[in-house]
């Protein structure tokens, strides 16, 4: 058996063969290996450095009381620097794996996304985490910035979980029975400290005198700086660090002032990064022409169709004459992938592959689009060798000027003939855009394929955008992740090109659980079978189809089946390149905890697929997806069980906590969530919700008991962010807060009224049912639109950080969905009444307009034409039900025989008097029999319609008038010299206008 002291010397042992300075812990509390001085100053500046240490790590708000098998409040870190990146990372640390006697063939091992960011230290970098049968056991992280500046050299950070791989290789269940040496246990050694510390942390630790010390180390931090002492201010600035998380831990800390916090930490850190590079730069670099660490000789497949770096002879280019189409493969091999970064790359390279080509003139045959989390791949069935022959005419200049009078060609013709590379005497004079021109007819010879390939493949890499991109080496490319290798082949021959350090070829590399072996391809078309070989599913869609089916199969197994979740199945479709699903289980004691959260666990960390019964309700199962093979699958299954009861322990441990007290009791925590910093605390908004929440309910007309349901509601709604389990995973926020209400004695129908406002969360979402629910739901977004429209945070682009869109769409959608008569705009103004700052009228008009933007696509997916759409919202946007009634009724309407007759007479009315000043209808001035029937027919429409009238009672009220006003235009002189009868018959069109006022805007349809 390996014990803990082992490992550490193992990992020493390795990484200094490799070349790497072994370092020593510092000598201050530290919340990650990251913040020695041996990572966060030594990673900055042009000299290379590799290093690795140990390092103890402190972090308050993770004690569990020595009651959580794998989370403690001090942890031990192994840290490792790369710098500059070795080109092989990756592979370098899995053999570090295997020199701790963990074998990657035996294991499912995955990089798993993780965007690293130190808020205190100015540091951030991309990366992930690595599990180990879903365990995190590492993170691995490229450097981007520290200090608050951006690196010159991106370096490579690997920081070991020590604990959780012990566990792991000693097969033990907790951290506390880990055999530190052949003598004693972790836990006889720790155990008591970590328990004292907990209580330290959690009960004892004085905030005043905490808050004192802070500014201490503040100062004693700048008093280093100013005299040019780094590490000493770096150690006051960790000193600053471990006081803030252990005020932070005693639940002092709300948003507004962990901003200040890392802040100020954030400036002492850029100025004490600064200092340390101007130390650096004065004694003139002096580690700059030492050598880093050499790259590891590649693993070579077991699979090869040609030797490694052997060319056969036929990387010349190929003979365009002997064949006129071939296969072509183009693929961009890759550290992994995010899940949400391959899904965009392979739908950007749909786009962008075919119609690349067909820009550039080279015929092809159907394109597929193939990825994995390690490759992005274009194969091209058939494509022509040669580019197509560009056929063009050019304009050149007027005839008039090219030729004289005497038809003689001039200078200007003479000079356009020689630039187009053609003869005076084959320009021709044709007419273009209404003049007379010199055209050359040219016709430019294609190239051959494998040339134009050489410029449009980099452009193919360089054009993939990413949410978050980074740099890896000396090329300053920026990627996803850092590119490995590239091949690009043309039949058997290859096609040259560089990009970011790489040169293309002909090998691609196997799957990780087989050391990633280096594999020749000798043409194009073996690649399919080459990567089916070794277990590798590189398209998608079969990928996700395997997995699937695979899934079904185990809950079948248990009488199980798995609930449809396409968002799960695409991101672990996308975690995985050789997928084998297994069936895991849990303890059955952990069912007696809510649904939701054995659900939300299993996705939100683990990627697990729930198992449900025919019931519905969760079983003590769930399934995994290995990236690998079947063999050790009993191994992998073990890990993963053990992974899944830690996060129900965790899960346990913040539910205890949380019940033991009433939900109410966390209101006042509320205080400490920011929910923008002009409109106050999350308990600021509460206050707003009680507000205006009972109005939407009397708008809404709830009986006064329901209304008694929405004020409880209202005041606990948002009482459950505060609370360890809505914190841990925000996904939960309502459901927990459902299930706290009814923990603490509240009604059913004020716990499902706080879980169900947050409903719809998407366009999918089921709505809130109850009414208090419903009411609840539009109060929390409308102050949400209201309020951050009106602090100039309405959505730009892409950015909505608030979800503002989300928020309209929810209004939209419940209002629909329910079929309640509301209007938007009146709900705006009462909730701008609450806020803390004045309102301009044009803000809460952009925020109406803004949710009919959103009633207006919600329409247009229903199926009504954008004219009856756009009559709808002109008269009744704010009103989304009326405005779908409208459009609804319109449609049908539409249809009628008669319908361009009474279209066409009611804009007649309108057109004739759309831009004349309003006048006042006085009866008795009109004196043509018709003109009086015409208005007399009015009023009795008048009587019968008004603005809360719907499309069919406009239409009823109209249609009589059709023949009257028929007649009016026929035998009456609208504009007549007569000011006072023009006036009159002005008037009376213009109240036949009016009819429709409130109703739909007609003039908005086709025909109009």
């Amino acid at each position: 058996m390996i014990t803990f002291q082992e490992v550490i010397l193992r990992l020493q042992r390795y990484w200094a063969d490799q070349g790497a300075l072994v370092w020593q812990p510092h000598s201050e509390k530290v919340g990650a290996g990251t913040m020695n001085p041996a990572t966060i100053l030594r990673v900055l500046g042009p000299e290379p450095w590799n290093v690795g240490y140990v390092e103890p790590s402190y972090r308050a708000d993770d004690g569990r009381y020595a009651d959580n098998p794998n989370r403690m409040q001090m942890h031990t870190q192994f840290q490792v620097i790369l710098k500059p990146d070795p080109g092989d990372p990756q592979e370098r640390y899995l053999n570090s794996l295997e020199a701790l006697g963990i074998r990657r063939q035996e294991h499912d091992i995955r990089f798993v996304e993780d965007n690293w960011e130190s808020p205190a230290l100015g540091a951030w970098g991309l990366g992930w985490e690595v599990w180990l049968d879903g365990q995190e056991i590492t993170q691995y992280t490229y450097f981007q910035q520290a200090g608050g500046l951006t690196l010159d050299i991106p370096a490579v950070e690997i920081t070991y979980g020590l604990e959780r791989i012990v566990m792991y290789l000693q097969e033990v269940d907790a951290v506390w029975d880990i055999a530190w040496d052949e003598q004693h246990t972790y836990g006889e050694i720790m155990r008591a400290q970590e328990v004292d510390y907990c209580r330290y942390n959690f009960e004892l630790a004085d905030i005043k005198r905490l808050e004192q010390m802070y500014d201490l180390f503040e100062q004693e931090a700048l008093l280093c700086l100013e005299n040019n002492l780094v590490v000493p201010a770096l150690d006051y600035l960790l000193r600053c660090s471990h006081t803030f998380n252990l005020l932070d831990a005693r639940g002092t800390v709300g948003v507004t002032e962990r901003a200040i916090f890392f802040k100020r930490m954030r400036e002492v850190a850029r100025q004490a990064a600064e200092a340390y590079l101007a130390q650096r730069e004065e004694a003139g670099y002096p580690w700059l022409q030492r050598s880093g660490i050499s790259l590891l000789p590649p693993a070579q497949g077991a699979l090869m169709h040609l030797p490694i770096r052997q060319n056969n002879g036929v990387d010349e280019p190929p003979d365009i004459t002997a064949g006129s189409n071939a296969p072509f493969l183009f693929e961009i091999g890759v550290e992994e992938l995010p899940a949400s970064h391959l899904s965009g790359a392979l739908t950007q390279l749909r786009e962008m592959a075919p119609a690349a080509l067909d820009e550039a003139r080279i015929p092809h045959g159907e394109v597929h689009i193939w990825g994995t989390p390690r490759r992005l791949t274009v194969y091209v069935e058939e494509m022509a060798l040669k580019q197509q022959d560009d056929d063009r005419e050019v304009k050149g200049p007027p005839a008039k000027i090219a030729f004289d009078a005497d038809g003689a060609p001039t200078r200007a013709a003479q000079g356009f003939a020689r630039s187009q590379k053609v003869s005076v005497d084959d320009l021709t004079v044709q007419e273009v855009d209404g003049g007379e021109y010199v055209v050359a007819h040219r016709v430019i010879a294609g190239n051959p394929t494998v040339d134009v390939l050489a410029d449009l493949l980099p452009e193919w890499i360089a054009t993939l955008n990413f949410p978050r991109s980074m740099r890896w080496n000396e090329s300053a490319v920026s990627f996803s992740r850092p590119i490995r290798w590239l091949v690009a082949l043309l039949d058997r021959y290859e096609a040259p090109f560089e990009y970011a350090g790489l040169e293309s070829g002909r090998v691609t590399r196997g799957p990780r659980p087989d050391s990633s072996p280096e594999v020749a391809l000798s043409a194009a078309e073996d690649y399919e079978a080459t990567m089916d070989a070794y277990n590798i599913i590189v398209d998608p869609e079969a990928r996700s189809a395997e997995i699937l089916e695979q899934a079904r199969a185990l809950a079948q197994e248990v009488d199980g089946h798995i609930p449809d979740d396409p968002a799960l199945l695409e991101e672990v479709t996308h975690l995985v390149e050789c997928p084998t699903a297994l069936l895991g289980s849990f303890e059955k004691r952990y069912l007696s905890l809510p649904q939701e959260v054995l659900i939300a666990v299993m996705k939100k960390h683990q990627r697990y697929f729930p198992v449900l019964n025919g019931r519905g309700r969760i079983m003590s199962y769930f399934v995994t997806v290995r990236n690998g093979g079947a063999k050790h699958l009993d191994r992998v299954r073990r890990g993963n069980e053990e992974v899944i009861r830690a996060r129900y322990a965790d899960a346990e441990y913040f539910y205890n906590q949380d019940s033991r007290y009433p939900l109410e009791h966390y209101l006042n925590d509320l205080k400490k969530l920011t929910f923008q910093a002009d409109l106050g605390s999350m308990l600021d908004k509460t206050h707003r919700l009680e507000a205006i929440a009972p109005w939407i309910a009397l708008r809404l007309k709830l009986s006064p008991m329901e209304i008694d349901v929405v004020k409880r509601a209202a005041h606990l709604a948002k009482a459950d962010l505060a609370t360890s389990m809505v914190i841990e995973m925000t996904s939960l926020q309502g459901i927990m807060g459902r299930e706290y209400a009814k923990r603490s004695g509240e009604s059913p129908a004020v716990a499902d009224a706080i879980a169900e406002h947050y409903k719809p969360a998407s366009a999918d979402d089921e709505l809130p049912e109850s009414k208090a629910g419903i009411v609840l739901a539009l109060a929390d977004r409308l102050d949400s639109l209201a309020g951050l429209f009106a602090v100039g945070l309405a959505p730009t682009g892409a950015s909505d950080p608030y979800g503002l869109r989300r928020a309209a769409s929810g209004i939209v959608q419940i209002l629909l969905g329910h079929d309640l008569t509301f209007s938007v705009r009146e709900g705006l103004v009462q909730a701008s009444h609450n806020l803390p700052i004045s309102t301009a009228e044009e803000d809460l008009e952009a925020a109406v307009d803004f949710v009919i933007g959103r009633l207006e696509g919600a329409l247009r997916d229903r199926g009504y034409a954008y004219d009856v759409v756009a009559a709808a919202l002109a008269a009744r946007g704010e009103n989304p039900t009326m405005a779908r009634e409208s459009a609804e009724q319109l449609t049908a309407a539409i249809q009628r025989e008669d319908w361009s007759l009474l279209l066409d007479n009611y804009a007649r009315c309108v057109r004739i008097t759309r831009d004349q000043s309003p006048h006042k209808l006085e009866g008795e001035a009109l004196i043509e029999p018709t003109e009086i029937e015409l208005y007399d027919s009015l009023l009795e429409a008048e009587a019968n319609i008004g603005p809360k009238s719907d499309v069919n009672a406009f239409l009823a009220a109209f249609e009589p008038l059709v023949p009257i006003i028929q007649r009016f235009f026929d035998e009456v002189m609208v504009m007549t010299e007569d000011d006072d009868l023009r006036h009159a018959r002005l008037a009376l069109l213009q109240r036949i206008a009016g009819l429709a006022t409130g109703i739909a805007d007609l003039s908005q349809l086709e025909g109009f």
